[in-house]
């Protein structure tokens, strides 16, 4: 057997996705614990947590810390893998796998094979109708997770079984399939509940399994992505394949606790290692048996060789061939936007002047009704010449760049009229005036004496912000951490220049795109002091805000911050572009596209009047009442 036998990278070596994109998950909802622990009596709570699926919520306890990096470099060195249910990685020159054998050892669930998996035959009984009308769901769906949060707080009336059965349901939901907090989840697989013997002996770590493989293979690890299924075990799987690397830095607990899941606590970094190829089987164990699966020869080449004692994988890189494949079509989708343009440039150009009215009126109303500037903001008047290319007074700072804010109304506009364009509904954009407003009162916050248990600073007026009643144009009303993942908005810094901020509750992380940063126009030390107050700000405002029985979820520690390398993002070389780059930064990461190459200087001109063709017809820019987009096609990704 020689090297060119085996199979492709799924990545030209050297040209990988860069690990710069967020890999999200719906396992381990965080209101779903506390939900089923407070609905259950405590030996119905008992049973659940010793039961074999009671491996999740022992899990739970953990406090596990995701490193969706360390996730996304091993994919980014996945090997072309024709099987279904099988992912193949290569370390070095080394192969490790990713099959069902290894989520077995993982989790510890039953992953035995059955003939009828989907549970066809399954008839829906009187108990069944009963039991789903108790919860409020459809008796043709199963629940979602939103669904059993919900039923959680309203089950304390009911009999033992019918909570332990809600209690199970919402492992199968929230850890199995674990998909959109929203979505039913499979009727047929869910009904088996009513059985609770057979429930719990139930493959259900081959539904699991299948669910989490499907969600990965359909992703592009080049975007921003969210998969579903129980997708922490893929970084338990790094930690099994490098155990020197998880010894360093998944926090290994002590006593070497079973099954695998249980035996890491989780962390961020790289480091060389060994490498562990896969879960010790026998050859004839080593291929899985699934319905209407063939086995993929290059794979079966690569598990012969490493059980052949003769054979040894080269010290140099195995030959597996590079390829070209086929990238994101999004990548040129704002060249293609470009040459949607008006015929009508002269109107827009016109349009762009008379911006004052419309979308900029709502932020000048928000800032006079909602903030009263301090002597020692409104002091100083020294104008500078900077990135935007027009003379900029701090005193003018919530008024000046309409435009800006305009173009931030459209995307609250398009998210509002059309939340699935998006890459989640729990976004929210804001203007620039929250930001201000915490830079501004961080040294007042900062100097005010906190009581005992460190509550009570002062903190700004930005509590409407934080329920979603500001910013006035296209309200959400959506409460922050509870509604809303993420906040985009755009910081001014330096007096003349702009950056875009991407804030994730759920990461507890703010990332910063600046489109000078590899000029550096803005020094490190700048971008901390100006990102310094959201870090610190956001975290205490959200634990003020929550409702007592919450706010151990919320600590003061401050949100971790970066800002990506300019080698990452497209970069603006001339000056007076900064906003539109920034606007753009954020458009793309929120539509769950990449940064396209075609956002660069010479195209400013053309993305200028795109955006304001876009303006002037969706949010009526010149008093006109028309909302609707006609014609633009603005996110038609056929186009």
């Amino acid at each position: 057997m020689v090297a060119s036998e085996f199979p492709r990278r799924l990545y030209t070596k050297g040209g990988e996705p860069a690990p710069d994109k967020s890999i999200g998950y719906y396992a381990d909802d965080y209101r779903l614990v506390p939900a089923l622990r407070s609905a259950l009596q405590e030996d119905e709570w008992e049973e659940i947590y010793e039961s074999p699926l009671g491996v999740f919520l022992k899990f739970h306890d953990l406090d596990f810390g995701w490193a969706s990096r360390l996730v996304h470099h091993m994919l980014t060195f996945q090997i072309v893998c024709k099987q279904r249910y099988e992912i193949w990685s290569l370390i070095g020159t080394t192969p490790v796998q990713f099959l069902l054998h290894e989520f077995e050892e993982i989790t510890g669930l039953n992953c035995g094979y059955v003939d009828d998996l989907a549970v066809t035959d399954l008839e829906l009984s009187d108990d069944m109708q009963a039991f789903w009308e108790l919860m409020g769901v459809d008796v043709e769906s199963g629940p979602s997770t939103i669904e059993i949060i919900e039923a959680c707080s309203n089950c304390s009336s009911w009999s033992r079984d019918d909570r332990l059965w809600l209690g199970y349901l919402g492992i199968y939901a929230g850890f199995i399939v674990a998909t959109r907090p929203g979505l039913s989840t499979n009727v047929n697989h869910a009904r088996l509940v009513m059985d609770l013997e057979g429930f719990k002996k139930f493959p259900w770590g081959r539904i699991g399994f299948q669910h989490l493989i499907k969600s990965v293979k359909e992703k592009y690890l080049s975007k921003n992505i969210h998969i579903e299924g129980f997708v922490q075990a893929l970084q338990v799987w790094v930690y099994y394949a490098l155990p020197n690397f998880a010894a360093e830095f998944g926090e290994p607990l002590p006593n070497d606790p079973t099954p695998l899941l249980l035996a890491y606590k989780g962390s961020r970094g790289r480091q060389n290692a060994r490498i562990q190829c896969c879960v010790a089987k026998d050859l004839a164990d080593m291929f899985t048996v699934w319905d209407d699966e063939e086995q993929d020869p290059d794979i079966v080449k690569i598990v012969n060789a490493i059980h052949d004692p003769h054979f040894k994988f080269s010290k140099k890189p195995l030959a597996f061939g590079s390829f070209s494949t086929k990238m994101l079509n999004g990548l040129g989708s704002c060249e293609k936007q470009i040459k949607l343009l008006t015929d009508k440039v002269e109107s827009v150009e016109r349009a762009v002047e008379e911006l004052t009215t419309g979308s900029a009126k709502h932020t000048e109303e928000e800032v006079k009704d909602n903030v009263q500037p301090t002597q020692q903001q409104v002091t100083g008047s020294k104008k500078h010449e900077g990135c935007q290319g027009e003379a900029y007074d701090s005193n003018e700072l919530f008024e000046s760049k309409p435009h800006i804010e305009a173009y931030i109304n459209v995307l609250r506009l398009r998210l509002s009229k059309h939340p699935e364009w998006f890459v989640s509904d729990r976004i929210c954009f804001l203007n620039s005036i929250f930001a201000t407003i915490c830079r501004r009162d961080y040294n007042d916050f900062k100097n005010s004496e906190p009581n005992e248990d460190g509550s009570g600073k002062l903190l700004p007026g930005a509590y409407s912000y934080y329920t979603g009643e500001l910013s006035i144009y296209c309200q959400t009303k959506k409460t922050w951490a509870y509604e809303v993942d993420h906040l985009y908005l755009m910081l001014h810094i330096r007096g003349d220049h702009w950056v875009a901020i991407w804030v994730s509750f759920v990461t507890r992380h703010i990332t910063i795109w600046d489109s000078h940063a590899g000029t550096k126009h803005a020094s490190d030390a700048q971008i901390d002091e100006a990102v310094e107050p959201l870090a610190v700000m956001i975290p205490y405002l959200l634990q003020t805000c929550a409702p007592d029985e919450d706010k151990w979820r919320f600590p003061y520690t401050p949100f971790t911050h970066l800002r990506v390398p300019g080698t990452e993002i497209p970069q603006n070389i001339q000056s007076s572009d900064c906003g539109v780059y920034c606007l753009k930064y954020i458009e793309c990461h929120a539509l769950d596209l990449p940064f396209p190459p075609q956002l660069f200087d010479k195209n400013i001109r053309q993305i200028r009047e795109k955006m304001a063709a876009e303006i002037f017809d969706e949010i009526s820019a010149r008093g006109h009442d028309k909302l609707d987009a006609t014609g633009l096609d603005v996110y038609d990704r056929k186009v």
